[in-house]
């Protein structure tokens, strides 16, 4: 006996949905589905302190304050001034020359 028409065409539409099913599930298998990750509370690592040994310094100056630096003052007689000629700027001015006039008469002729 031969198996009747509906039972034939009944399968054949079952296979094609069950190949339809399968072919959509293959295609969204493909993509990569979002994992969602279990929450850790953030705990940061306990930070590098470096262990030196206490070494106490040597001490070749008496403790206290060391003095101040000798004061530069200008000892010779060859600059007899300072003179400020643009925007500020400190010439220094010679003794015997006529710079302090020429500073003077700057920008008047």
């Amino acid at each position: 006996m031969s198996t009747p028409k509906w039972k034939k065409e009944l399968r054949q539409k079952q296979h094609a949905e069950a190949k339809r099913k399968k072919e959509y599930d293959a295609l969204f298998a493909s993509v990569p589905r979002r994992k969602v990750k279990e929450f850790v509370p953030y705990k940061p690592e306990p930070r590098y302190v470096r262990e030196t040994p206490e070494i106490p310094s040597l001490n070749t100056i008496p403790t206290g304050v060391c003095p101040p630096p000798a004061r530069k003052v200008y000892t010779g007689d060859l600059i007899v001034g300072i003179a400020t000629m643009h925007k500020s700027n400190a010439v220094p001015v010679m003794r015997g020359t006529s710079q302090a006039e020429d500073i003077a008469k700057m920008r008047r002729g």
